[in-house]
């Protein structure tokens, strides 16, 4: 079988068990891998074929982009292997980048700095972000049909952990998230909540490449990521009301994954010192 087919293969096995976002995310990390083996199956490559191939993708990326197109692969061959389209494995050990920890929220003035030449659109989703803690490809995917106004939350089917769980996602909305979604619709009574300047739904990879271009336009750190808006809020919400109401808020199916986002800093430390008598 050759590759594009073992790819078609795995991406509608992906359509029928996987989310949508799921489904995404493979179909763009394989894509220039199809396309440079095109005429070739899985069981012709050789290790250093494939090592040679993510170098050569990941030249000039992010670790976590490098990580990620290692990780497709590596899933694409267990597919194949579970489902005897491969006799046996060919993918060596691959370097998978360490995808950089989020160990700290923008400032204030950071944030500032960001949306200082941002368009309308984009300071209107990323407000509702840093509000609510969504997940960016929540927000993405919200239609005007998934908000209820009457008992103040945005219901979604298809989330991360919704396989997981087996629950619905439901994102609060509170006053200012409120006023955020009635700019953000207007008039209009269906289609996407946020809609990018082209007048579409957002895609998690625009927003993403649109706050990077902001951050590299005013000179900010790289570890400054779109992601860190979810942080910020279940930072914030830790820090006021506890951290089972962060997790409620964030939709973590686990309160450790809710631990990773209690971001303390050497002066609040300090201050909890201090508490010691």
């Amino acid at each position: 079988m050759l590759i594009p087919e073992l790819i078609a293969t795995f991406l509608s096995y992906c359509t029928r068990h996987r989310t949508a976002a799921t489904l995404a995310f493979y179909r763009a990390r394989l894509k220039k891998f199809c396309l440079e083996f095109n005429a070739r199956a899985l069981a012709s490559l050789t290790p250093l074929e494939i090592d040679e191939h993510l170098a050569k993708a990941g030249s000039g990326m992010s670790d976590s982009t490098r990580h990620h197109d290692a990780v497709a692969l590596q899933r694409l061959q267990k597919f194949a292997l579970e489902y005897n389209l491969l006799d046996k494995p060919v993918i060596g050990k691959l370097e998978k980048p360490r995808v950089g920890r989020r160990d700290r929220v923008p400032t204030a003035v950071e944030t500032e700095a960001i949306l200082a030449s941002a368009s309308p659109s984009f300071r209107l989703i990323y407000s509702a972000l840093r509000q609510c803690g969504a997940r960016p490809g929540e927000l993405c995917r919200a239609t005007i049909a998934d908000v209820n106004r009457i008992n103040c939350v945005i219901t979604l089917k298809e989330h991360k952990t919704a396989r997981k769980t087996g629950e619905v996602r439901r994102i609060p909305i509170g006053r200012k998230l409120g006023e955020l979604l009635d700019q953000a619709i207007g008039t209009r009574t269906d289609g996407p909540v946020f809609l990018s300047p082209a007048g579409k739904a957002w895609r998690v990879a625009n927003l993403s490449r649109t706050y990077s271009r902001l951050r590299d336009e005013a000179g900010l750190p790289r570890d400054l990521v779109l992601y860190l808006a979810r942080h910020e809020c279940g930072t914030k919400v830790c820090r006021q009301k506890g951290i089972e109401f962060a997790r409620r808020l964030l939709g973590h199916a686990n309160i450790s994954t809710t631990q990773r986002y209690m971001h303390l800093d050497d002066r609040e430390l300090a201050d909890a010192q201090d508490l010691v008598e």
